[in-house]
């Protein structure tokens, strides 16, 4: 039986535990379902630290969905799953590589493991205003160099750009270093043939799919995927790492949903909604070919729009969107602005975005603002020390090469711009200069 039927057909009982509300909307009547499936860990009904019956089951079909050795449950997010994944696998003072464009929630586990930090600069597309994919080449030669227990990047990228994991996990491999995917994005690659591969088909050791952001779960649901060949660590490894930070009261509604998830988009509706909306996708791009609009395409996730308007800048076009259309976007720069779709969206929306931005007028002798991109961080201390260190707040133009004790992190995407343990530079300061005034 699966958590969705053990849910759907509980036995009745009167039970006196936790959730205090008994399954009665006490509150909001709107959420009677949700309150309906709200119940604690009650006799029967399996437990997310040490699953035995309905949970272990369930992550078993999700594991045979995508081919891994092992797929855990997680309902606080992707952060939970990153948090858990390079918690097992890293040591304190392990030296690990990381590439600057992954999520916060990266640092913050490398806070927790303890690990000694060497960052890894991804390439950048100036013409864009954005981080891109991981050379190869470069990723082979920095490996090289020292004894990385792991190498932790993220693709698809928050803008939607992959790099070639067939090739990173080989490089990975030969020399002894464990691959981490942050796929968070990349949550239904695993469900059409006309998307990438995912990481794992690739080679990749461990990765973490968000399923919330593409494949129409709810927001906190996610998945955390083993690799069957990854036979230095033990399943319940990971097992024991998440129990670290897993609340112990784990929300069986969002467990329920994740499974809901998965048989759907694995289901032949699930599919074919999935390449029905590639479609409309592609129809939207081929309308606004010939007016005005650009869509970044190169390793990109179609799915992902990715777009400028020639002639009005991302920012611009970003404040006429809202002000006029009411149509926000997920992120926008000078350049560019990104909007997100997923299983959920529907083509009347599509439509709408499309007459909106054909409506934009340009600007004549319009000229992009260049991008500049954070250098090199220069890294003074671990992060863990600078993490525990006391600290106290200068003025930003008196902060010159001192160390950073707090993150500076633009939301979205919670990719760092600063980091504890990091020096200040130039750099930093202009872009603070542009934000905020102290730090």
């Amino acid at each position: 039986m699966s958590i969705i039927k053990l849910l759907n057909n509980k036995p009745k009982r009167t039970i006196f535990t936790t959730p205090s509300h008994n399954q009665n909307p006490v509150y909001s009547k709107e959420y009677k379902n949700f309150y309906r499936d709200d119940v604690s860990e009650l006799e029967g009904y399996d437990n997310l630290s040490h699953p035995e019956s309905y949970i272990l089951k369930a992550q078993a079909y999700v594991s045979g969905v995508f081919g891994t050795g092992q797929t855990f449950f997680v309902t606080q997010g992707a952060t939970t799953a990153i948090l858990a994944a390079i918690k097992t696998i890293v040591n304190p003072d392990n030296k690990v590589l990381v590439a600057r464009n992954c999520h916060k929630s990266v640092f913050s586990a490398l806070v927790l493991s303890c690990a000694d930090v060497d960052w890894f600069m991804p390439e950048v597309d100036e013409d864009w205003g954005i981080y891109t994919h991981i050379d190869t080449k470069k990723l082979d030669s920095t490996l090289k160099l020292n004894d990385y227990k792991a190498f932790i990047m993220t693709s698809p990228t928050y803008e939607g750009i992959n790099s070639d994991i067939n090739e990173i996990a080989n490089i990975c491999r030969q020399n002894n270093t464990v691959l981490v995917v942050d796929e968070a994005h990349g949550a239904l690659y695993n469900f059409s043939d006309k998307l990438p591969k995912t990481a794992i088909e690739q080679g990749a050791d461990i990765s973490i799919n968000s399923l919330h952001k593409s494949a129409g779960a709810l927001n906190q649901t996610a998945l955390l995927h083993i690799n069957k060949n990854i036979f230095r660590y033990q399943n319940s490894d990971f097992q024991s790492s998440l129990n670290l930070f897993h609340t112990t009261s784990p929300s069986y509604p969002l467990l329920k949903n994740i499974e809901q998830c998965i048989r759907f988009l694995d289901s032949k509706k699930g599919k074919k909604q999935i390449d029905s909306l590639l479609s409309d996708i592609n129809n939207f791009k081929s309308a606004l070919k010939d007016k005005g609009v650009e869509f970044y395409e190169e390793n990109h996730d179609s799915m992902k729009l990715l777009l400028r308007k020639k002639g009005v800048s991302g920012n611009k076009l970003s404040e006429i969107l809202f002000d006029k259309y009411k149509i926000e976007d997920e992120m926008n720069n000078s350049i560019c602005c990104l909007y997100l779709t997923g299983i959920g969206t529907q083509n009347a929306k599509l439509n709408k975005l499309k007459n909106a931005l054909i409506e934009v007028p340009c600007e004549n002798n319009f000229e992009y603002e260049k991008a500049e991109f954070q250098p090199h961080p220069n890294t003074k201390l671990k992060p863990w020390q600078a993490f525990s260190m006391k600290h106290h707040i200068k003025n930003s133009e008196d902060s010159l090469l001192d160390i950073s004790a707090d993150m500076i992190i633009p939301y979205p995407p919670g990719i760092g711009i600063l980091y504890p343990g990091e020096a200040i530079q130039k750099w930093h300061l202009k872009y603070l200069d542009k934000t905020i005034n102290v730090i």
